[in-house]
């Protein structure tokens, strides 16, 4: 009984490596992307999905607020269209025991969903150069591989509804 243990530990192990080496491997591809304007087949968007445990909420919350003077900084939601932001947003909310039933309660984990969506590629384009010279984008890198849960990078926009 006491192999199988070990073996189940190694196991487990393994599936984290390969999460980890995964969510690692998408970073590198989404912030080192070339987007080149100029198609509809190009990405304009992208979304990350992060699972965050209770003991780590304030840090990542301090580099969320961090990106949002970023993006207040040096992204436009008027101007020219070519490079135009079109929505940011970050959604917060508690993981569920049981999303199905909220009265078994929470986890204590929370997710963040983080979205940009641009007028055009080349908007997504400036926005990858300009994050590469971002204080806190090391930081921000690392808290993706740890805590990603999903990322949709590339992204289209396929629905949505504005004021």
């Amino acid at each position: 009984m006491a192999r199988c243990g070990k073996i189940h530990k190694l196991v487990e192990l393994e599936i984290l490596g390969m999460k980890k080496f995964l969510t690692t491997f998408l970073v590198s591809i989404f912030f080192s992307a070339s987007v080149n304007a100029g198609g509809h087949q190009e990405p304009d968007s992208f979304g990350i999905a992060l699972k965050v445990p209770s003991a780590d909420i304030e840090k990542v919350e301090a580099l969320l607020a961090s990106h949002r003077e970023f993006m207040a900084s040096t992204h436009s939601v008027t101007g020219d269209k070519d490079i135009r932001l079109n929505a940011y947003t970050v959604l917060k909310g508690p993981e569920m025991k049981n999303p199905m039933d909220p009265s078994e309660g929470t986890t204590g984990a929370m997710f963040y969903i983080l979205t940009e969506h641009y007028e055009t590629p080349n908007g997504l384009k400036k926005h990858l150069e300009a994050g590469s010279k971002w204080k806190d984008i090391g930081a921000m890198q690392e808290m993706m591989g740890k805590y990603a849960v999903g990322m949709t990078y590339p992204g289209f926009v396929i629905s949505k509804m504005n004021r």
